[in-house]
């Protein structure tokens, strides 16, 4: 083989290598998957409508959908992924608050496109006590 057809050759190599390395250093990391679900009154097992859960309402079905948040990390060919830790607040005005929490500690991970169902989750509504003047 002539020298410069091996360095052609070798060059060639090093590009491949370099690229197959560098293949795996921008990866999509899961921030929060896609959740819905349903908000109920506990008592009269009721959809509620107008609910604030993440940075959405629900429908007149109690339904919502968060959208799924995603980004960008670099890393290495053989690093785990990150733990996932979500916790979305579900808030409506003379209800108790509560929250919609997640922890998957390999969750970074996920698949885009990825969805939980949160099911149904119900809120009990707060007792206001009469005031006396």
């Amino acid at each position: 083989m002539k020298k410069s057809n091996l360095k052609k050759f070798q060059t060639i190599l090093i590009l491949i290598t370099a690229a197959f390395i560098c293949q795996s250093c921008l990866v999509s990391r899961c921030k929060r998957p896609q959740i819905v679900g349903y908000i109920y009154d506990s008592i009269t097992r009721k959809p509620i409508e107008n609910c604030k859960v993440g940075e959405n309402t629900t429908d007149v079905k109690g339904y919502f959908q968060l959208k799924e948040l995603r980004y960008i990390q670099f890393t290495f060919a053989g690093y785990e992924a990150p733990p996932l830790m979500v916790n979305e607040p579900v808030y409506k005005q003379g209800y108790e608050n509560k929250f919609i929490e997640l922890f998957n500690p390999f969750g970074g991970g996920n698949r885009k496109g990825t969805i939980h169902n949160a099911d149904t989750i119900f809120l009990k509504k707060i007792a206001i006590a009469p005031q006396y003047k």
